[in-house]
């Protein structure tokens, strides 16, 4: 068999919810003069780790390290209620949606994949967790404040609350009109 390469990430899968379809295209409308590769809502997730190009050889240890992991937890709900940005306030990267108080279930699950997935060569990020979906990935501001003005101005409210119970093994396929994920392996917090 032929050993090739794959870009994998294990994720939790998100609905994308009207509210939440209604905030992105305000800020699209709103920002339309900015370069800014917006989220498609079919790809929605929370990514607990970004693997980055893996070998497939060594997915069957992924997918046995990430069942062993998962099969300990039980399906959680999560309320994403919060704006933010990563990078600084000047030179801002992601413009993304988070949870104001993360559930311990997800904080416990997500530690202790982290842990396991480092056990076997995956190691850990310096950077804490932010639970987090990603909006937008700002490529150019023309007019920063008033990208800043919009995003204080975005409500903090519940924009999206989903039942969480399945984690998944995606494959992300790069193409220039945005990522495909594909699903490699489903894993039931059930």
């Amino acid at each position: 068999m032929l050993n090739t390469i794959k870009r994998l990430f294990i994720a939790l899968p998100l609905p994308a919810t009207v509210l939440l379809q209604e905030l992105i295209d305000q800020l699209r409308y709103q920002l339309a003069h900015e370069k800014i590769n917006w989220a498609k809502p079919q790809n929605l997730h929370l990514t607990l780790k970004f693997l980055g190009s893996v070998h497939t050889k060594q997915i069957p240890e992924i997918i046995k390290t990430t069942r062993d992991c998962v099969k300990q937890y039980q399906s959680f709900s999560l309320d994403f209620n919060k704006t933010g940005i990563f990078g600084s306030r000047y030179d801002p990267k992601i413009l993304w949606l988070g949870i104001k108080t993360p559930s311990e279930t997800l904080l416990s699950l997500t530690d202790d994949l982290l842990n396991q997935l480092d056990a076997i060569g995956f190691k850990r990020d310096r950077q804490n967790f932010v639970p987090h979906l990603t909006l937008g990935r700002i490529k150019k501001l023309n007019q920063k404040p008033l990208f800043q003005q919009l995003i204080q101005n975005i409500p903090q409210q519940s924009y999206l609350k989903a039942d969480i119970s399945e984690v998944i093994l995606y494959e992300s396929i790069l193409h220039k009109k945005g990522p495909e994920y594909l699903i490699v392996e489903r894993f039931s917090l059930d």
